[in-house]
């Protein structure tokens, strides 16, 4: 079986330094799809800019907020989804107070906000990982149903192995039993799901350095197996001088920026793709 690699940029319309680096990275080939995130603050941008220069998108489906002190907005307006600040950053109170209905509205109205503006959606993804059942509720069922019905391809992964690229270690027994019931619960669906999934889980402090992180991707890539892989970063320019969490988006958006991601994929025989692989290889 070959191998595939879609080379993804997550936050596109976080704000204006994610969208214009995300941009300028699809527009040279040097990414194979990005995904748009409609409740930040440059969505709209984002939207308009996709548009324009004919850029197929993932609806990246969030749920909560980053920063506590300025909250995004519910599209749906789901109460039990928000306070009045905005979406809940605190993920005990969403995984408390967050139904199921308006979890699925919020999901809907996401991707009405996207078509409305005229954007190709070409998959789904999700923001911070809530909707995959690790804060307990099973609100994996929502997103499946949401992308079963708009015949959408989602961000899960079939095989275990990037549980264990996250977490550092072994993945115990009844993680990978919930994983692949996870996994099941989508297929039985109809849901198109990724072979494998890869992306960097450490902070700054960990990370260190460029060459650091660099690595970790290279090595991803040369460890790449057979059927469709997706890596996702999330490139965006310099907001300031400080040395910060965003400064591995800064990284990611060098490395992505040099190209060599795409030169060890070729090198190992790696077909980068879009997600619209997966109507191709299904005729």
């Amino acid at each position: 079986m070959d191998k595939y690699l879609i080379l993804n940029a997550d936050d596109f319309g976080y704000n204006e330094q994610q969208t214009k680096a995300i941009a300028e990275l699809y527009a040279k080939g040097l990414i194979s799809s990005t995904s748009l995130m409609a409740v930040a603050p440059d969505a709209l941008n984002a939207a308009k800019t996709a548009v324009s220069a004919g850029i197929p998108v993932g609806v990246h489906l969030t749920i909560n907020s980053d920063d506590e002190n300025n909250r995004w907005k519910s599209l749906a307006a789901a109460p039990s989804l928000s306070d009045e600040k905005g979406l809940y950053h605190d993920g005990k109170k969403l995984a408390l107070h967050a139904k199921r209905k308006d979890v699925c509205a919020e999901l809907e109205a996401q991707y009405r906000f996207l078509i409305e503006n005229g954007c190709t959606v070409d998959h789904a993804d999700n923001h911070c990982a809530t909707l995959y059942g690790i804060n307990g509720r099973r609100f994996y069922l929502d997103a499946y149903d949401f992308c079963s019905q708009h015949k959408l391809p989602y961000r899960f992964p079939k095989k275990p192995d990037f549980l264990a690229r996250q977490l550092g270690r072994a993945v115990p027994k009844p993680l990978i039993a919930l994983q692949q019931g996870i996994v099941n619960a989508g297929l039985r669906r109809g849901v198109k799901l990724l072979d494998d999934l890869v992306s960097n889980a450490w902070n700054i402090e960990r990370i260190g350095n460029y060459e650091t992180l660099r690595q970790y991707y290279l090595d991803a890539v040369d460890e790449c197996g057979e059927g469709v892989t997706e890596m996702f970063l999330h490139p965006a320019y310099p907001i300031d001088d400080t040395i910060s969490e965003w400064t591995k988006r800064v990284f990611e958006f060098e490395l992505l920026k040099s190209g060599d991601l795409l030169e060890r994929a070729e090198k190992n025989h790696i077909k980068v793709v879009s997600w619209r692989i997966f109507r191709e290889l299904n005729g």
